[in-house]
């Protein structure tokens, strides 16, 4: 891990080297929201940049559960990261304000390289969040571990429940060679969720995901042990599925640290299907006869 990244400090608002480093339409754009129980979630929205040093906008092109929740909750976790390695990201925390379905930024999200050829998806509604805090730039390590370890931490952490959490899709966003992969906590000094990449995190099993301490590990130490996370699991394909649970604290084996994440919930976050996939919401027969 770099010295760079070892002794960052929070700034009160973006440089223009930062405002400038949001702006291209192909880079991973993360934002976390807190639902209605106080739990993190995660979701990829391209459309996402600084306009000025103490505003970030976003915006809408469907209809999914962040657009929900930061209307209830104000508070949000920002991430930004260049899609080519080596890879660089920052991470920001904002405050929503208001929105607009109208203006400047909805034409230029809609008149962007990634929006500008869609026919069934446009953006039709833009977010507006005031900074909060936001990191310099920061290098983001390999961080890989041998195959021998993973083997290792495999075997020590596996469930071995006959229940299968991940579905087929799931279970591979998370076990890819490559893919995008990052957790967000709740920070317990001023409620924001913060954003944390790891591409090396992966699937014990289909009902618990590992990530080893081999790169970011100050920032992976200020998760509280047994808190709600957020981890989200995306190919370049646009399938992605976020993974909700509970952080079990740090273990080792063979000298190498690594976390725990029991999966409690299983959020479907790409389009045509939206919504939360495990567990099952419980559905009663129709009605079909009537009796007076």
């Amino acid at each position: 891990m770099s010295e760079d990244n070892k002794k960052f400090s929070w700034f009160s608002e973006f440089s223009d080297e930062l405002i400038e480093f949001t702006q291209p339409d192909i880079m991973v754009k993360l934002i976390s929201t807190i639902d209605s129980r106080g739990w993190p979630h995660l979701t990829i929205i391209t459309s996402n940049r600084a306009k000025s040093r103490d505003q970030i906008v976003w915006g809408q092109f469907f209809a999914g559960s962040s657009k929900e929740y930061v209307q209830k909750n104000p508070k949000q976790g920002l991430f930004y990261m260049t899609a080519e390695a080596p890879f660089k990201f920052i991470q920001a925390k904002a405050d929503f304000t208001h929105t607009k379905a109208e203006g400047e930024d909805l034409e230029y999200f809609n008149n962007s390289d990634f929006f500008r050829y869609f026919t069934y998806f446009n953006v039709y509604k833009v977010f507006y969040n005031k900074i909060i805090g936001v990191t310099p730039i920061r290098d983001l390590p390999p961080g890989g571990i041998p195959r021998k370890i993973i083997k290792a931490i495999t075997k020590e952490a596996k469930t071995n429940l006959e229940e299968k959490r991940l579905n087929v899709i799931g279970y591979k966003l998370f076990t890819d060679k490559i893919g995008i992969r990052a957790i967000a906590f709740i920070d317990p000094s001023d409620g924001y969720p913060i954003i944390i990449p790891h591409l090396q995190l992966n699937a014990v099993d289909h009902n618990r995901l590992y990530f080893p301490l081999t790169t970011l590990k100050e920032d992976f130490l200020k998760i509280p042990d047994n808190s709600k996370v957020a981890v989200i699991g995306a190919n370049f394909d646009m399938a992605s599925q976020v993974v909700k649970g509970t952080f079990t604290g740090i273990h080792s084996v063979e000298n190498v640290e690594y976390g725990l994440v029991n999966i409690e919930e299983i959020y479907n976050s790409s389009p045509p299907i939206v919504g939360k996939i495990y567990p099952e919401i419980e559905t009663k027969p129709k009605v079909n006869n009537f009796t007076l």
